[in-house]
């Protein structure tokens, strides 16, 4: 929906297809995608990043803020909300128990949406985590209940959008007004009628935000 006007290139996370799914640390986690960069040979790039994404978004601008012009940092938070043991446990029981990632997703997905998505949208972004490893799941999961960038948004100067779905329980507004306000350059955009995954709910809506923001 941005390849009209920009050079869009999706970043395949570690864990996904085979890729290494070692423990990452944000620095670590960080440090892969400016070297993705360098690989492409792209002096500065923009992120735009969706939950955990954005939160891979912001240890990239943690660890060469230099290499990033703006950033959207959609339906994430500054710090995990929650006991992350107790999330952890519960998150990961379907799979405990014996189900694949996938299996977990489909029973994720109906409850972190506003509406339900269409059939094709849903079973695309289900199978998506076929691709993901249990041990990669794991460690994404960890990522994401220990999660903590206070320090790191305190001290961003880029400009930073920050993207929340009116009806996100999962990163609910107050996240967003928190991490709006910790980031210096930091501005916040609501897309009505959205849950947790607004960029795949109201893409239109989403991807107008994003163009004016990064234009």
């Amino acid at each position: 929906g941005l390849s009209d006007q920009f050079r869009c290139i999706a970043l395949d996370a570690p864990g996904y297809d085979g890729q290494p799914s070692d423990p990452l640390t944000p620095t670590e986690i960080g440090t892969r995608i400016i070297e993705f960069l360098d690989a492409l040979e792209i002096p500065v790039a923009d992120l735009v990043g969706l939950s955990l994404g954005a939160m891979h978004a912001l240890y990239a601008l943690g660890v060469a803020p230099e290499r990033i012009g703006r950033a959207v940092l959609a339906d994430t938070s500054l710090a995990f909300g929650v006991d992350p043991i107790e999330w952890l446990a519960e998150w990961l029981a379907p799979v405990d128990q014996g189900g694949s990632p996938v299996e977990l997703a489909t029973g994720a997905i109906d409850a972190i949406v506003a509406d339900p998505l269409t059939d094709d949208v849903r079973s695309s972004l289900a199978n998506a985590f076929g691709r993901v490893t249990e041990a990669a799941l794991r460690q994404a999961s960890a990522t994401i209940a220990h999660h903590d960038a206070t320090a790191i948004a305190s001290s961003v100067s880029n400009p930073c959008l920050v993207v929340c779905g009116e009806h996100d329980e999962e990163t609910p507004l107050p996240y967003a007004e928190a991490l709006t306000e910790t980031l210096p350059q930091g501005k916040l955009a609501v897309i009505r009628g959205a849950g947790h995954l607004s960029s795949i709910e109201h893409p239109e809506s989403f991807n107008e935000i994003t163009r004016n923001f990064l234009a």
